[in-house]
C-alpha cells in the first residue's frame, strides 16, 4: 500500500510540474531597460569581396523590432590602413576589395540615436590538404537522385600554433545556377572531432566511419588540429532532381538534376567565427529540445557577439575549396 501511495504522489507531482510549465501567464511589462542597438554582421573571407550588413534593434511596447539601418558613419581599417571612411547610405557596404590573410581589421560605426559600436578581427591563413573522393554506394545512381560518396582528407597544413583557429569541413552539391546544397549528415568516427553535433546513425556505413553522424559539418578545435593526420567521412550528396506534378491530369514527369560538381569546403575559422557558429548551433539545439519533455529545464544559450556596444558578428575566416565530378548514372544491367 505504501508503494502505491508513494507512486501516486510522484505521478501527481510530475503532473503538477508539467501543468505549471504549460500555463500562459499574464506577464507584466518588463522594467529592465534595454537600449536600442546597432547590429553589424560580416564574415571577412579572402575568397569574397568585403560585404558588411547593418541593422538596428529598436524597443517597442511588446518587444523589439529588427530593421535595416542606413546613413551610418563607417570607418574600416586594415592593419591601420583606411579602406573606407565616410557615410554609408545603404544597409549594405560592399567594397571592391578582398580581405587579406593575416591582416587585422577594425570597424567603427555610428548612427544618430544609437551607441557607437566597434569590433576587431584577424583573417587567418587557409588550412590546405589533399582530398580524394570515391563513390561509396551506387544504389542512388539508379534513381537519379544523387550519390553517396566517401571522402578522404589528409596532409593538413596550416599555421596552427601561431593562429588560434579551428577547422570546419562541409560537403556540398553545386547546382547549375551555382547554388549550393549542403549535405546534412556526415558519417565519421574520430576522437579528434568535436562531438557537439554528433548523433548515432541508423547503421554503420563501414569499418572506418561506423554509425556516428555529424550534422552539417565536422569541427576540429585548435588544440586537436596538430594531431589530425586523416579525416574520413561518408555522406549522401543531395540533388535537385524531382518529379513535376504541376499537371494533375497527366502522369508526373521526372526532371533530372542540374548538379555540376561536388564541393568539399575546408573552412579555417578565426576565434570570433568559431565562437559564433558554435554558440549558434547550441542555441538551435536548445530550441529543438525545448519542444520535448526536457523543455521544463530549458535554458537559452547566448549567441556570441564581438560588437562592442552593439550586437552581431565581425569575424575573419578563410577557406580551401575542392571540386569533384558528379559520377555518371549507370544503366541497370
Amino acid at each position: 500500500m505504501n508503494v502505491i501511495i508513494r507512486n501516486t504522489f510522484y505521478y501527481t507531482l510530475l503532473l503538477l510540474i508539467l501543468v505549471a510549465c504549460s500555463v500562459e501567464y499574464d506577464m507584466k511589462p518588463t522594467t529592465i531597460y534595454e537600449p536600442n542597438r546597432l547590429v553589424v554582421n560580416s564574415f571577412l573571407n579572402p575568397q569574397k569581396p568585403i560585404c558588411i550588413y547593418f541593422y538596428t534593434i529598436d524597443r517597442i511596447d511588446k518587444g523589439f523590432v529588427y530593421k535595416p539601418a542606413v546613413n551610418m558613419q563607417v570607418k574600416l581599417t586594415e592593419d591601420d590602413r583606411v579602406l573606407f571612411d565616410g557615410l554609408c547610405t545603404d544597409t549594405v557596404l560592399v567594397l571592391d576589395y578582398y580581405p587579406q590573410a593575416k591582416a587585422k581589421y577594425r570597424i567603427d560605426v555610428s548612427l544618430t540615436g544609437y551607441t557607437p559600436v566597434w569590433a576587431e578581427t584577424t583573417v587567418p591563413s587557409a588550412i590546405t590538404c589533399q582530398v580524394n573522393a570515391e563513390q561509396f554506394d551506387d544504389n542512388y545512381a539508379y534513381s537519379g537522385g544523387g550519390f553517396e560518396m566517401k571522402y578522404i582528407l589528409s596532409g593538413f597544413s596550416g599555421d596552427f600554433d601561431r593562429e588560434n583557429i579551428a577547422m570546419y569541413v562541409t560537403a556540398n552539391t553545386v547546382l547549375g545556377n551555382d547554388e549550393l546544397i549542403q549535405c546534412y549528415n556526415l558519417y565519421a568516427s574520430n576522437v579528434l572531432f568535436d562531438p557537439i553535433n554528433r548523433s548515432n546513425g541508423i547503421e554503420a556505413k563501414d569499418d572506418e566511419t561506423g554509425s556516428s553522424c555529424f550534422e552539417r559539418y565536422i569541427r576540429v578545435k585548435n588544440k586537436n588540429l596538430p594531431y589530425l593526420d586523416k579525416m574520413i567521412f561518408i555522406t549522401y550528396m543531395p540533388s535537385d532532381a524531382h518529379y513535376d506534378t504541376t499537371d494533375r491530369y497527366s502522369p508526373s514527369v521526372f526532371v533530372p538534376g542540374t548538379e555540376k560538381n561536388y564541393l568539399i569546403k575546408v573552412i579555417t575559422a578565426g576565434p570570433e567565427y568559431d565562437m559564433y557558429h558554435r554558440t549558434f548551433y547550441l542555441q538551435e539545439l536548445s530550441s529543438w529540445n525545448s519542444d520535448d519533455i526536457a523543455g521544463i529545464v530549458y535554458q537559452p544559450v547566448q549567441l556570441y557577439s564581438n560588437i562592442n556596444g552593439g550586437l552581431g558578428i565581425f569575424a575573419g575566416m578563410n577557406e580551401s575549396n575542392y571540386y569533384f565530378d558528379v559520377p555518371e548514372i549507370q544503366e541497370r544491367p
